[in-house]
């Protein structure tokens, strides 16, 4: 049996509490050490005193980005990259291949840090970060400076590509107390035996496996806190400047007719031999497929699972397009509800059928195991609670809209949008909307991300503040 302990001063320490953690059958899968809030003063307190001001962050990176290569490669702490999948997908219930993947998602992010930063600076370049400077222009500077020093992270069990979060502040020279989330402890136990292996100081990490109480603790004790969770959360920590919450994306995707072209399942062929529709656009940066709405539709729904907060929750049909939101929910339906260990697998199955039944969606029972049931559900009305609604599975609401309808009023409060329409006055609204945190534009479904690329912001800005900085003329320094 696995076991994952407290890490911090650099080195693994025990606990007299040990929780036991079990895969979604019931059975034991590892003992995870229990960090109690009390330990969080010092665990902080060894962070800061590792916090060096002036640390070489061209070292940190080169060792991010070899922590990255080993990390979907090496044998780490006795376990390959398919023993961890097979792992996290025992622990979370998601399908071993999306494991797989996400893990490979993270070590790519990982393994291209110094790219990832160019999203983070102002400029489009590290530099700020080797500088604590911002130049504008020519002879003009600001200063750009840390807000604190040690970083609070709560992480969650949905997607392992999350914990990236926090290797990057790691990178921008932050020092990292991490809280686990219940289900997967795994992965940022890899993470950071990679670092460790690649000569990163793990004495700049804590890691403190524990339940609920350690959140306040974290939130008062650290500089900053990173937070994802639920409702409940929310309200506990969504209103403290102290805290970038993530919470429920309820990510949607409008899909104009116009912009569609043919019929779903019957593209036609335009002159040159291409089909017209989506089959004529090319999906920037995505691995998706866009060679039909259908397909990409349900893409956007079932991807990783329908576990990341960026799959699409609604689906917004404006014009007339008979069928294609029932070809969707039709496709959806007849998924497979296999064992998320077999590698046909898409849909995931839940640990706790209490909490699957009390979703809007349908919980049904298959061979000893809880799904919620994939599907588009149409016809549902915005002001019903289940529209636009998010749970970790592949299950959406779908809506059609009148051609000409204003449909930015349902489009607010997403996390992620994707447009797929022509009309470019309503690209600019949803640009400036300040409650729509990521737009795409085209065949790019909301999931899409690249390392570093803001999420709810950039991360850098939550961690980093501009300060008014001149030199005088004659040299001074």
């Amino acid at each position: 049996m696995r076991e994952i302990p407290i890490w911090r001063g650099g080195r693994e320490r025990t606990s007299l509490d040990v929780r036991l953690l079990r895969d979604y059958r019931g059975e034991p899968l590892a003992k995870v050490a229990v960090a109690p809030a009390l330990l969080v003063h010092r665990a902080v307190a060894e962070l800061r005193a590792a916090a060096e001001p002036e640390a070489d962050l061209t070292a940190l990176w080169d060792r991010i980005a070899a922590a990255g290569r080993l990390l979907d490669a090496a044998e780490l702490g006795g376990c390959s990259p398919e023993e961890h999948a097979r792992l996290v997908t025992l622990a979370t219930g998601a399908p071993l291949t999306d494991s797989r993947r996400a893990l490979a998602e993270l070590a790519r992010g990982m393994a291209q840090v110094r790219e990832a930063l160019t999203w983070q600076a102002p400029g489009g370049t590290p530099e700020p970060f080797l500088t604590g400077r911002i130049e504008p222009a020519p002879g003009k500077s600001c200063g750009w400076a840390p807000v604190g020093r040690v970083l609070g992270f709560v992480a969650p069990s949905n997607h392992p590509a999350v914990h990236l979060t926090w290797v990057l502040a790691l990178a921008m020279g932050w020092v990292v107390a991490v809280r686990p989330g219940a289900d997967d402890p795994f992965t940022p136990w890899r993470v950071l035996l990679a670092l460790r292996e690649a000569g990163f100081p793990a004495e700049r990490i804590a890691l403190l496996p524990g339940g609920h109480d350690l959140v306040p603790a974290l939130v008062e004790h650290c500089d900053r806190t990173v937070a994802y969770g639920g409702p409940a959360l929310e309200s506990l920590l969504g209103r403290d400047p102290r805290v970038l919450f993530n919470g429920p994306g309820r990510s949607k995707v409008l899909v104009d007719t116009d912009a569609v072209g043919a019929a779903p399942g019957d593209p036609t062929p335009e002159p040159n031999g291409q089909p017209s529709g989506l089959r004529t656009h090319k999906p920037a940066s995505s691995s998706t497929s866009a060679e039909d709405p259908v397909t990409f539709l349900v893409d956007c729904i079932l991807h990783d699972g329908g576990r990341k907060c960026t799959c699409a929750s609604a689906v917004l049909l404006r014009g007339d397009a008979p069928g294609l939101l029932e070809a969707v929910a039709e496709r959806l339906a007849r998924l497979p509800l296999l064992d998320p260990l077999d590698p046909a697998a898409r849909v995931p199955a839940w640990k706790d059928p209490a909490a699957a039944r009390l979703t809007p969606g349908e919980a049904v029972e298959v061979d000893g195991l809880t799904f919620v049931r994939p599907a588009l559900v149409l016809g549902v009305d915005p002001a019903d609670p289940r529209f636009g609604a998010e749970i970790p599975a592949p299950w959406a609401t779908g809506l059609r809209l009148p051609a000409g309808a204003d449909p930015l009023p349902l489009l607010r409060g997403s996390l992620a949008v994707t447009l797929m329409t022509k009309e470019a006055a309503l690209v600019r609204r949803c640009l400036r909307e300040p409650s729509i945190q990521k737009l795409f534009v085209g065949p790019v479904p909301p999931w899409h991300t690249e390392p570093g690329a803001p999420h709810k912001g950039r991360l850098a800005d939550f961690l980093f503040t501009a300060k008014a900085y001149r030199e005088a003329v004659i040299p001074w320094i």
